[in-house]
């Protein structure tokens, strides 16, 4: 197994993962070349819109229906639906009869679309933790493990806390390897184009002499591909964040939200030991010629000398505490401490209200440069349900000083997912390369066969 890289070399990117969160393409025909269609090619064509009839019906559609949707005979249909049932990508839903009883007889086989068929992993590494999620292929978190490290771990002993946990994750949702199908890795620093490596990472010590990607796909046998963690975020919250709208009504089935319109040009802020930001814009992840789009972290924001370098410390912890408790007016966690020393109240909120409008005049040309509709800002800073109103008070300062700097302002909001947005966006990016095979050929999959866990969680749901 490789656990380290020639930090020069970049490494080569991985020939049959397709990454479109990242920019990538699918790949077509040569232009002017004419599209030749094999049969097997076209079974795979007819299987993917079978599939993907089953999963955007509602309700669980019959074959009758299916054959409709796609304008496919039925006896294909059957044949597809055969092939992808024992595949293990659809499963027979149970027939119920419209007053909630099993209906007599033989009913009409409707047939629904099997999230456990397959799993990704997404992960999230920080200086003093790491974290991985196994999700299914609707993105729900299946097992969650997350241990805390020392912010000095060197490289390959991060990378062993990284497999560690996803094999812990494994364990306990009772998962083989050969259902992991594709797996995101959060990071702090630079990446490259590819995402198949980390070009730049000040606070993680040796960890770009590690190639994390090859590590994992030894280990996992499936594409692998590294992030930004602020990239990661952004995605996330435009997912299952605040880009998030509602679902249908009363009693309808579950469906995927329609995404806010505003979250097709969104900057997310990351607030944490050093600041990033993942930007998005015509709906899409902008990560720039290298990779590099929202480092902001390299700005030199106003209040800042030549000696303190560049970015925005991160408020003390203390601070935030205390002006929390000044604004929200309850007690803190009893075990964040106490009151600050020698801190008043007021100054605890003055402190941050300054953070806000430091943060804002940082940003002003990057957002009119962007001209985003909605500006998100992370809540790392913020741990803690009880730090909430401090964290309010900095976004409404960073708004109010923001509004006489730009032409046109942007919706501020804080995120919706707390300290869970680069993990929601790792799950989400790694989702994305399945999609494109779910999309093109999912009987190319592996066969996903039952096991005890499958059925229990099922029975749960």
């Amino acid at each position: 197994m490789t656990t380290s890289r020639d930090p020069g070399a970049a490494a080569p990117p991985e020939p049959d993962a397709v990454w479109p969160l990242s920019g990538a393409t699918e790949p077509g025909p040569p232009v002017g070349v004419p599209a030749v269609v094999a049969v097997a090619d076209l079974r795979a064509t007819n299987a993917a819109a079978v599939l993907a009839a089953v999963r955007s019906a509602d309700p669980y559609p019959r074959l009758s229906e299916l054959a409709a949707a796609t304008s496919l005979s039925r006896p294909t249909v059957e044949a597809i639906a055969e092939e992808l049932t024992d595949r293990g990508l659809i499963v027979v839903a149970p027939a119920v009869s419209a007053r909630g009883r099993r209906s007599p007889g033989r009913p009409a086989r409707r047939f629904r679309f099997r999230s456990h068929a397959g799993f990704v992993v997404g992960v999230d590494v920080r200086p003093r933790s790491v974290t991985a999620c196994l999700a299914d292929l609707d993105g729900e978190p299946v097992a969650v493990e997350r241990r805390a490290v020392r912010a000095d771990l060197t490289g390959p002993a991060r990378a062993r806390a990284v497999t560690s946990l996803i094999r812990s994750a494994m364990d306990s949702a009772e998962v083989d390897v050969s259902r992991v199908w594709a797996a995101t890795v959060g990071t702090p620093g630079l990446v490259d184009r590819n995402n198949t490596r980390v070009r730049q990472s000040d606070n993680l010590r040796t960890w770009t002499e590690v190639d994390i990607v090859g590590i994992l796909r030894d280990h996992l046998g499936c594409p692998v591909a590294v992030e930004n963690d602020a990239n990661l975020a952004a995605l996330g919250e435009q997912w299952r964040g605040v880009g998030r709208a509602g679902t249908g009504g009363a009693g309808a089935a579950p469906r995927r939200p329609a995404p806010d319109p505003a979250t097709g040009e969104m900057v997310f802020v990351l607030l944490g030991e050093r600041l990033g930001a993942g930007v998005i814009t015509g709906g899409r992840l902008l990560r720039g010629h290298h990779g590099a789009a929202g480092e902001i972290g390299f700005i030199h924001f106003p209040g800042t000398t030549g000696s303190d370098g560049p970015g925005l410390p991160p408020l003390p912890a203390t601070t935030i505490r205390e002006a929390a408790m000044t604004v929200g007016g309850k007690e803190p966690d009893p075990t964040s401490g106490g009151p600050v020393p020698g801190m008043a109240p007021s100054d605890a909120v003055a402190a941050v209200q300054s953070y806000g409008r430091r943060l804002a005049e940082g940003l002003a040309p990057v957002l009119l440069a962007l001209d985003p509709a909605l500006v998100v800002l992370g809540t790392g800073l913020f741990p803690d349900a009880a730090l909430l109103p401090a964290a309010e008070t900095l976004l409404t300062a960073a708004q109010h000083h923001a509004d006489g700097l730009l032409v046109d302002s942007p919706r501020w909001r804080l995120s919706a997912l707390g300290d869970d947005a680069v993990l929601t966006g790792a799950v989400r990016f790694a989702l994305s390369s399945v999609e494109v095979v779910l999309r093109t050929r999912p009987t190319s999959l592996p066969a996903a066969r039952e096991t005890s866990f499958h059925k229990t969680h099922t029975k749960l749901r």
